[in-house]
């Protein structure tokens, strides 16, 4: 090979080491840069959704009909009261009534991205061979997961779970019961299909028969459901009362039930019973009652079995009172009350109340009519808490101290809405009573915006 042969390929390894270097001298730098490269984002509010309110819908009566023993007719229809700018109102199909017996819809549009806030409520009075009573329930929003505390399968009980679906899309919905034999999944309960824009109408006594304490867990899929309880009673021949009962959004270790209201003095038979259920664990819950003087005594324990009801005798004297249950695992549980058992009296079913927290804009509450209606108040704390509940469409504003320990109430006006605003944290409830007339709903809290989404471009 010629000199200059072997100098050109001494001087193309040269400038091909040289390349490589580079290259290597490149990684090695870029190896020290950063290797993630952090998006823009931003945080965006969701636009607010409408609020959609299902009330109970008119009493209904089963059995009526001498040729269909398992026809569902409508007893006695319901006068409301709303609140909520402007505020549309349809009814939905009830298919397994006979005649016009579907619930009430309520759909407050939202204004851009402010969650508008409605409340609605309904009463009514019932006199009939096969029922009688007073009833008032507030109408609520719908539910993926809720519970029904209350009603029987016993002789004399005619137990009614009405299952509304107000949405637009239909829901599945599976019905657990908890009863004496635990936990189980009736056969009537299985894939409950609730088309848009209706109501069904399931017998109580149809998952489980001779039942003194169930509790029916509804789960939807699809969509959520508003599911309630009309529970009646009668002894031989004479009614004792009916409810309309809302059902619980979840079960809790901690449960505060108020407007709990002992009207006759108790002899043999009790009129104040805790209904408790640990749907998982076995634990063992401590039941507390406070009155308007503070607490009764000592807090009483009761020995849960998971996923078997129990329930707890409360001889109170006549006067207000609250009931606080507490359990190492979530428990549901409410209160039923009565005043008497005779042909005549009345029952309701109290259940727990959510807290109501200090400050914002407050609850909004709507009271139908009915007897001497009243707020019934507990402030969780050591504090007393300041309550003001303000008609929404004008007028002298209530207040009330709650003091700790002790259950205080404002008289409020039927037919009329409050807006309540509190500087403690509180449970509420509304509470009617009158001669051998009883019922209770909870106030519940304002529904919460939705979270600001991070949205990445």
């Amino acid at each position: 090979m010629t000199r200059v042969g072997v100098t050109a390929r001494l001087i193309a390894g040269a400038v091909i080491a040289a390349g490589a270097g580079v290259v290597v001298a490149g990684g090695i730098a870029f190896d020290g840069m950063p290797q993630n490269v952090v998006p823009v984002s931003q945080k965006v509010a969701p636009v607010a959704a409408d609020s959609v309110l299902t009330c109970a819908g008119p009493l209904l009566a089963i059995g009526r009909n001498a040729t269909d023993a398992s026809s569902i007719t409508v007893a006695a229809t319901q006068s409301q009261v709303s609140t909520g700018d402007g505020t549309k109102k349809s009814t939905l199909k009830a298919p397994d009534v006979d005649g016009d017996g579907g619930p009430l819809r309520l759909i407050t549009s939202a204004s851009g991205r402010n969650t508008p806030q409605a409340a609605a409520a309904a009463s009514t009075t019932v006199k009939a061979d096969d029922l009688g009573g007073f009833v008032a329930s507030p109408c609520g929003p719908a539910l993926m997961d809720s519970w029904l505390v209350a009603g029987w399968t016993t002789t004399g009980a005619a137990d009614l779970i009405t299952i509304a679906n107000p949405g637009e899309v239909p829901a599945t919905v599976d019905l657990t019961l908890y009863g004496k034999g635990g936990e189980t999944q009736p056969a009537g309960g299985n894939d409950v299909v609730v088309a848009a824009g209706t109501e069904r109408v399931i017998p109580l006594a149809g998952l489980g028969v001779g039942e003194n304490a169930p509790v029916v867990r509804v789960t939807a899929t699809g969509a959520p459901v508003r599911a309630m309880l009309q529970s009646s009673n009668s002894v031989a021949l004479d009614v004792t009362g009916v409810d309309q009962t809302t059902a619980l959004p979840s079960a809790a270790k901690r449960q505060v039930i108020t407007g709990v209201h002992v009207t006759t003095e108790q002899q043999d038979n009790p009129l104040t019973v805790v209904r408790l259920l640990s749907p998982e664990d076995d634990t063992t819950a401590q039941v507390t009652v406070i009155g308007e003087h503070g607490s009764t005594g000592p807090g009483q324990e009761v020995d849960l079995t998971g996923g078997t009801p129990a329930e707890l005798q409360l001889p109170l004297a006549v006067g207000s009172y609250a009931v606080v249950v507490s359990a190492d695992t979530p428990v549901v549980a409410a209160v039923w009350q009565a005043t008497g058992i005779s042909g005549g009296d009345d029952f309701t079913w109290a259940e727990p109340a959510e807290t109501l927290e200090a400050g914002g804009d407050g609850a909004l509450v709507s009271v139908p009519k009915g007897p001497s209606p009243r707020l019934d108040l507990l402030v969780d704390g050591d504090k007393a808490a300041k309550v003001t509940a303000t008609p929404v469409g004008g007028g002298d504003a209530l207040s009330a101290t709650a003091t700790p320990g002790q259950v205080a109430s404002l008289t409020l006006a039927e037919g009329t809405s409050y807006r309540i605003v509190t500087d403690r944290a509180v449970h509420a409830s509304v509470a009617f009573v009158g001669d051998k007339q009883l019922a209770t709903y909870p106030v519940s809290p304002p529904a919460a915006a939705s979270a600001p989404v991070t949205v990445y471009r």
